[in-house]
């Protein structure tokens, strides 16, 4: 958790001056893009927190995993496995992230039973725009944790999820 707790505070230090500075910025998601037209990302304008994605732990009694943001889902299905138990909700592209799940909000073939992707998160930690790191649940700043599903990261940037 060492690493990963120092990893937030850079975010979080990074959208902070930004915030008091007054500027916008970008946040870098890892990947590349098609775009014909050109880019006004630098590394002076743009956040990068694409590096967390390790499952952090696994408790097998409440069957739930602490998951960072860039987490593919094959990886965290590969790792809870073992433990003998897969998330009731299966993003079928390997490569989808689960803090993509929960910012695009995807519905899958098993989402009939258990809902959309983000009805399987217990609780997630947020950069939000001044730099606060907060934990959102359903009973705590329940409309950051409702409002982040399907919001494309508008809200925040989700670093740690509990799934």
């Amino acid at each position: 958790m060492d690493s990963h707790n120092a990893i937030v505070q850079q975010v979080s230090a990074r959208v902070k001056k930004f915030h008091d500075d007054k500027k916008p910025f970008y946040i870098y998601h890892g990947f590349t893009n098609n775009l014909t037209r050109p880019s006004k990302k630098s590394t002076s304008n743009t956040i990068d927190p694409s590096g967390p994605n390790r499952v952090l732990g696994i408790d097998r009694t409440r069957k739930v995993a602490l998951v960072e943001r860039n987490t593919p889902i094959d990886m965290l299905v590969n790792a809870i496995l073992p433990h003998g138990f897969i998330p009731p909700v299966v993003m079928e592209y390997p490569g989808i992230t689960v803090g993509g799940g929960l910012a695009g909000r995807p519905g899958e073939s098993s989402s009939y039973e258990y809902g959309f992707f983000d009805r399987t998160i217990s609780w997630i930690e947020i950069v939000i725009g001044n730099g606060e790191v907060l934990h959102a649940l359903p009973t705590d700043n329940s409309e950051l944790f409702i409002g982040a599903a399907c919001s494309f990261g508008t809200l925040g940037i989700a670093t740690l999820l509990e799934l």
